[in-house]
């Protein structure tokens, strides 16, 4: 009886092996095709844009603190010691301002990035599931994060779906 079980046991186990050998995996670069359907490229200009108009103004206020930080290191030590700290704390409040305001910025930035990214990958997935189905894949992964190292002769849909994500429209 139990030789019995152990033989069903390998050929349970045997089945299965047999079926992850046959099974045919999907792979996309979500990256790809974030940069290169019309939405993310848009989103990307436009981002670049935003970023564009705020260097300028905060390169303006850093020439702006140079020019205070030359003039109070010249003109320190004809000051008396209340003006002196005075312009110092001054330089210090815009310094601090300017920096929380860059923070700021870069954390707004990386929040329109993030939504206008889960837009997209929300699309691409109702793409990806039916395209498999189609395809009669198994399983897909996205190459970048899966922490995929190999797989052997993977079906790759990243340019198929830029193609239908054009089309989904």
């Amino acid at each position: 009886m139990k030789a019995l079980v152990k033989i069903f046991v390998c050929g349970i186990i045997a089945l299965n092996a047999t079926q992850v050998l046959a099974s045919k995996f999907g792979v996309i670069d979500m990256q790809a095709v974030i940069l290169n359907v019309e939405e993310g490229k848009s989103a990307r200009a436009d981002l670049e844009k935003k970023i564009k108009g705020k260097e300028v103004e905060f390169n303006k206020r850093r020439d702006e603190l140079d020019k205070m930080n030359k003039d109070w290191q010249s003109q320190s030590a004809l000051m008396s010691e209340e003006a002196r700290i005075s312009k110092q704390k001054e330089f210090q409040e815009k310094f601090l301002a300017l920096r929380n305001d860059e923070m700021a910025f870069r954390e707004a930035v990386k929040n329109d990035e993030q939504k206008a990214t889960q837009g997209i990958a929300v699309k691409v997935e109702g793409i990806v599931q039916k395209m498999a189905k189609d395809k009669g894949l198994d399983a897909v992964f996205e190459v970048n994060n899966a922490g995929l190292l190999y797989l052997s002769q993977p079906v790759d849909l990243t340019k198929d779906v830029i193609s239908a994500y054009g089309k989904k429209k």
